[in-house]
């Protein structure tokens, strides 16, 4: 889906290019608006290419955790990542067949979800193994609290993305580019 600045961008160059052919306007006005068109269509392309080589897993992924207030909360989540590609059948059948409710893996996404939300002062207890620092180290780079569906949201790619992607071994040696789609509301109370 291309951005509204580079409609605009082809758009004008449409405009151009006709009263151009009309004669209203100099021809030197219209290869100004070239290399413009030439970026924007590099840039959809690139961000093309990137969006195709995410592979989507189609296995629901169970977050389920229990707040500091006793509420039980139940969500689920989606991934895609460039890094399933060329291994899909084995990251599919990973995710298919991994407890990760036995694993208690929704509760540690929520206790690192509080400490992101500065809710909670954390622990390397609490770390994603994939990530190295816990705000207010001297890592932490000016980390600023999160809002709850974000910290939820982070603490839940970290844990069930990049962890799994680091322990299985699929991202080593390359850039790798991930997302994941969630229901999850952010409660943290």
């Amino acid at each position: 889906m291309a951005s509204v600045a580079t409609e605009a961008a082809l758009d004008e160059l449409v405009l151009e290019a006709r009263s151009s052919a009309r004669g209203h306007r100099s021809r030197r006005r219209l290869l100004w608006l070239v290399p413009g068109a030439v970026v924007a269509a590099t840039a959809l392309t690139a961000g093309a290419v990137i969006a195709e080589q995410l592979t989507r897993v189609h296995v629901p992924i169970s977050i389920e955790y229990t707040t500091d207030t006793g509420k039980s909360v139940s969500c689920t989540a989606h991934i895609e990542s460039s890094a399933f590609s060329p291994r899909l059948a084995e990251v599919t059948e990973y995710y298919n067949t991994h407890d990760f409710d036995a694993d208690g893996l929704g509760q540690r996404i929520y206790n690192y979800a509080l400490v992101l939300a500065g809710d909670k002062e954390g622990t390397t207890a609490d770390l994603p193994s994939s990530v190295l620092w816990l705000p207010g180290d001297e890592h932490d780079g000016g980390w600023e609290p999160q809002p709850g569906r974000s910290a939820l949201n982070e603490s839940a790619f970290a844990f069930i993305v990049q962890d799994v992607e680091n322990k299985q071994g699929w991202a080593a040696g390359s850039w790798r580019a991930a997302q994941m789609e969630t229901d999850c509301t952010g409660e943290l109370h």
